[in-house]
């Protein structure tokens, strides 16, 4: 297993993307294509090598390594380091995170037409950024990434999207750096308060855990909200919600894939690693109002994606009120819930995905994502109708499909939660339950006006999928019928991490 290491693991994107920037990297779309896919490639098996080495019954971190420079630990006397280690919820995060990097890659074929080494680059630095996010050991060490990642966002939003992806991009930069001060706030308090009340100075997250009979009520809740407003500008819940829907409506159709893949898996981690184990009674305090909030996203954010012109904004909607159903799940606080939180995220990943996917093959032979504009290309695209048939029943629900098992979890986590609030609690479960009803309404229209309304005249030669993308769009296919049929393959290798986090929040 010595050949298994977190550093070149994170950090071989960064050295792939510097390569391929440098002048004497031929600038040629094919050779940097091919280039950037094979990395990929192998980049994602080395991630899957991981996964079979990786020991479930282990109570704790795996893989730990420690990146120095010289020989001499980063920031040291300060307790600060750059120490990285993985437990079965970030190494699935991990693994999808390749995943998507190397379906992203495959489908910028037909979509990226410029700036070949620029996009690719920045694919593999946004790369580097999400997996130091999920493998960081030390809080600082975490924030470096957390903020790393707004860089490559903005230029792949920016720099290939349509006409109004550059201002996009800047109120997303602009919004995540508000949220980010509030995150690097409540960072610096906790440190400092860490270091007066121990006498030890550190950034380990695994020691930052804030007992309230030594912190006092108003500090935790103060810190709590601080790294809340932090993440959920990420995830995004209702309130901070709009930039996903904009710049998923402007951005390239790859773009969209990396994007829904990898963006919103970091805040869902944040707030498991932050404000679960480390405010432990204050979360405990807050879950009504998160559920709460939950429901709210799953509601709200269905009827807006009802509403949309655009299949993207439709299809971004639908992806943020997925999220509702996680913060149910954390909120539930118990093993059933929050297992079926973690795994909702997981599978809204693969399945948003697809989504997107679909949509870059429907756009590039139609030039246009507006549905009114769009119908009966079924008749034409018979294998793309079929596929995408697949995916939309399984983002309703279906059972024997990946969303199935996890919207089962989590409305059950909700009905036998412990919180003092029962009615309030039944009634978000059984709220959340009509609301799976809801999805099924928007998606089949979706499904509907895309594949099977009349044909219009001038959709009547366009082709039907390549080889490439049918197999790109296969093999999501199979991981979400995969994990529908097996979804305790998946929640196996995270159960030891949820025990303990129950542990701490001690329920």
């Amino acid at each position: 297993m010595n050949f298994l290491s977190l550093i070149w693991l994170i950090f071989a994107p960064l050295l792939i993307a510097g390569v391929i920037m440098l002048p004497v990297f031929p600038n040629h779309q094919v050779r940097v294509r091919r280039f950037a896919k094979w990395f990929a490639s192998f980049h994602f098996l080395y991630a899957l090598l991981f996964l079979a080495f990786f020991d479930t019954s282990l109570y704790g971190m795996s893989f730990e390594k420690e990146l120095t420079f010289f020989g001499i630990s980063w920031l040291k006397s300060l307790g600060i380091s750059a120490k990285f280690a993985v437990d079965g919820i970030a190494l699935l995060m991990v693994v999808v995170t390749t995943f998507v990097v190397l379906i992203t890659l495959f489908m910028s074929k037909i979509h990226i037409r410029s700036k070949h080494k620029l996009y690719y680059a920045m694919v593999f630095l946004l790369e580097c950024a999400v997996l130091g996010i999920f493998c960081s050991k030390d809080m600082f060490m975490f924030f470096v990434f957390w903020e790393l990642s707004l860089i490559p966002v903005y230029f792949l939003v920016s720099q290939w999207g349509n006409s109004e992806a550059r201002r996009a991009a800047m109120r997303f930069t602009l919004g995540s750096f508000a949220a980010n001060m509030f995150l690097f706030f409540g960072m610096l308090i906790l440190y400092y308060y860490n270091f007066a009340v121990s006498n030890v100075l550190t950034a380990n997250i695994e020691s930052l855990n804030m007992d309230e009979k030594i912190y006092p009520v108003w500090f935790q809740v103060t810190v709590f909200v601080n790294f809340l407003i932090g993440f959920v500008v990420r995830v995004p819940f209702v309130l901070f919600h709009n930039w996903y829907a904009d710049i998923q409506s402007k951005a390239a159709a790859p773009v969209n894939i990396l994007l829904s893949g990898l963006l919103l898996n970091t805040g869902v981690y944040a707030l498991i690693r932050f404000n679960m184990q480390v405010f432990p009674e204050i979360f405990k305090l807050f879950a009504p109002v998160l559920m709460v909030w939950g429901v709210v996203n799953i509601i709200y954010c269905g009827a807006l994606s009802i509403v949309q012109p655009g299949i993207k904004k439709m299809v971004a909607y639908a992806n943020i009120a997925s999220m509702g159903f996680v913060m149910m799940g954390l909120a539930s606080l118990n093993a059933t819930g929050f297992n079926g939180a973690v795994f909702m995220a997981l599978a809204s990943t693969i399945v948003y995905c697809a989504l997107f996917v679909v949509i870059s093959c429907v756009q590039f032979r139609t030039k246009t994502t507006y549905i009114t504009a769009l119908g009966g290309l079924g008749q034409v695209m018979p294998k793309c109708m079929y596929l995408s048939l697949i995916v939309c029943f399984s983002a309703i629900g279906l059972p024997f499909l990946i969303m199935f098992a996890p919207k089962l979890m989590v409305i059950t986590g909700a009905l036998f939660s412990n919180l003092e609030q029962q009615l309030m609690v039944k009634i978000a479960a059984f709220v959340a339950l009509l609301a799976i009803a809801v999805s099924a309404g928007y998606l089949m229209y979706f499904f509907y006006k895309v594949f099977c309304s009349v044909l219009l005249e001038q959709w009547k030669k366009l082709k039907d999928l390549s080889p490439q993308e049918t197999s790109v769009l296969s093999a999501l296919c199979l991981v979400i019928i995969y994990l529908g049929l097996c979804p305790m393959s998946i929640v196996q290798i995270y159960q030891s991490v949820s025990s303990i986090i129950l542990d701490v929040l001690q329920v």
